[in-house]
């Protein structure tokens, strides 16, 4: 066999396996009770009940989680476990304790 029909191989092999595998889910993905409201998150939605709104960036810093909506709008989300975090607004400082639903 010729090398570079070889190395084509292994590459189409390697992609092959490994396109299955997607990124574990952010942690904060669920939904939770959070005191005023119930929020949902998927991978790239969040929804405190009034319509799912795209999540345009995500950083963690330090552990937490900091989500970053249109108009410049974000929320922190730290200590986030299997069943409980807390929710913070950088825009108004309004801090919720959350505890998963589902």
């Amino acid at each position: 066999m010729r090398p570079d029909f070889i190395a084509v191989a292994a590459v189409i092999a390697l992609v092959t396996a490994t396109a299955g595998l997607a990124a574990d889910p952010a942690p904060y993905v669920g939904t939770w009770d959070c005191e005023v409201s119930t929020f949902t998150f998927t991978g790239d939605t969040y929804d405190a009940g009034e319509g799912p709104m795209p999540i345009r960036k995500v950083e963690k810093i330090d552990g937490s989680y900091v989500l970053s909506f249109d108009d410049g709008y974000q929320i922190s989300l730290s200590g986030v476990t299997d069943t409980s975090m807390q929710w913070l607004s950088m825009a108004s400082g309004d801090p919720f304790e959350c505890k998963r639903v589902r």
